[in-house]
């Protein structure tokens, strides 16, 4: 099923682009031997000068984004640069921005940044190890739709990653609500699932036990109205970035 999802999208995505317009793909990594390979193998595939623009830090690329002479129909976004996270870079450009996809990398495991990259309104997130599966994930997301690592959907089962607009539609009602207020310890159980940690490595972290952090989320679940766990977590980061750009 999955693989007839990633063939339609692929297929969607080659039709767009020899009807409308080619490819046009801004990368921002903070190393440049990645940027040189993933602009040259994104230029194989897709063809030359789908690669509009690249560059190593974060903040040019949200200028770049919000300029319409510059702005790419897609973002490739390194989750670890030297002026700022991902994610911030992401939230930044989602916040004015309905249309544009926004795709993530990372050179450590998905999980780290998964929650993350999927709060802050990014359309999925892939391993740079594998260029194969950039390529079909960069294909599926400009498509118009999301891609998620079939590791990630084994491991996170609560993830979900949303287009564009549902994103920009959710960080935009976000933005009016009140924050809730946390402890200390429920502050520190939420940015421990937001690293990637389970509820055990979360109590390890905090010296506490599984069913003490699980009591606090609950607590949390509450405060935030949230269904899930995984929703709380999104919740929670949404008010935390805000809190940070105040």
């Amino acid at each position: 099923m999955d693989g007839v999802r990633r063939h339609s999208a692929g297929r969607v995505m080659m039709e767009h682009m020899n009807e409308d317009q080619p490819m046009r793909i801004g990368i921002v990594d903070n190393d440049e031997l990645t940027l040189a390979a993933l602009s040259a193998y994104l230029e194989q595939r897709f063809g030359a000068g789908s690669v509009v623009w690249r560059c190593v830090l974060g903040g040019k690329a949200v200028r770049l984004c919000r300029d319409e002479q510059t702005r790419p129909g897609m973002l490739l976004l390194d989750m670890s640069l030297s002026d700022m996270d991902g994610a911030a870079v992401c939230r930044a450009i989602r916040g004015e921005n309905n249309n544009m996809p926004v795709l993530a990398i990372t050179s450590f495991p998905l999980h780290r940044f998964a929650a993350q990259i999927a709060d802050a309104g990014g359309q999925g997130v892939v391993a740079k190890r594998n260029l194969r599966n950039i390529g079909m994930a960069v294909e599926q997301v400009a498509a118009g739709l999301t891609y998620m690592p079939p590791e990630l959907s084994d491991s996170m089962p609560g993830l979900r990653f949303e287009t564009a607009d549902k994103a920009y539609a959710r960080l935009s009602r976000a933005a009016e609500r009140k924050p809730v207020a946390l402890s200390e310890r429920e502050e520190a159980i939420m940015r421990g699932y937001a690293d990637g940690l389970t509820t055990q490595q979360v109590g390890e972290r905090l010296g506490l036990s599984e069913n003490t952090v699980k009591t606090h989320t609950k607590r949390v679940m509450l405060k935030l109205d949230a269904r899930t766990r995984s929703q709380a977590i999104a919740i929670w980061l949404t008010e935390k970035w805000g809190r940070q750009e105040t």
